[in-house]
């Protein structure tokens, strides 16, 4: 008999904890999502071979971020009160209830218009990632270019290798956006060029390195 009942009272916890599992995992989903687009780089500043490839992975993690934070909002909204199996102080579990809520609508729809982004310009990955070799270095260009919502730049870094093909990027100028952009070697750095040979910029390197 005792057995019996002891088996019995086991079984609420045996299913509250199994109940538990997708609420937490839906935390996790939302979450992780949220630290990598806080930290502001693609996979925690992987810096993996070149920013073009890690643009094009951007990309790919954007996709994977929206579909993750749905899956966790519904994971763990699917069922009334799912956080108090996590939290059993009523306040604790209404504000974190808040607070994923607003956290979740904010990545859906920051998701849903980096898709779109992405979807527009992968097309021009080449327009908008560059390299240079002036001499021994590196020259990265990222083009900035907001069409009709504002000013197209050019930002300048020097490229340095790091261990396990990864990189850095050291800055050196921005300047405003020129037509098929070229880069020629000169005795302090480089020269811009349009890509009718037109001089348009003089950029040095001096004190820059990847030492």
């Amino acid at each position: 008999m005792q057995n019996h009942s002891s088996k019995k009272t086991s079984m609420p916890h045996r299913d509250a904890a199994v109940r538990r599992i997708p609420v937490f995992v839906g935390l996790l989903l939302i979450l992780i999502p949220l630290a990598e687009s806080v930290n502001g780089s693609v996979l925690w500043g992987m810096n993996y071979h070149s920013p073009k490839l890690m643009s094009q992975v951007g990309d790919m993690v954007a996709w994977v971020k929206l579909i993750a934070v749905c899956a966790g909002v519904y994971l763990i909204f699917k069922q009334k009160g799912a956080l108090k199996l996590l939290f059993k102080n009523k306040w604790v579990s209404n504000i974190l209830n808040i607070f994923i809520a607003v956290v979740a609508f904010i990545q859906v729809n920051l998701g849903f218009f980096d898709v779109a982004m992405d979807m527009v310009l992968t097309d021009n990955t080449d327009y908008f990632h560059k390299e240079f070799e002036i001499g021994k270095n590196t020259i990265y260009v990222h083009t900035l270019d907001q069409g009709a919502l504002g000013k197209a730049y050019h930002n300048f870094y020097l490229k340095c290798p790091l261990p396990l093909h990864r990189f850095e990027l050291k800055p050196i100028e921005q300047t405003d956006w020129v037509l098929d952009l070229q880069l020629k070697a000169t005795d302090v750095g480089f020269g811009v060029f349009n890509g009718r040979g037109e001089f348009k910029h003089d950029i040095g390197l001096n004190g820059i390195n990847c030492t």
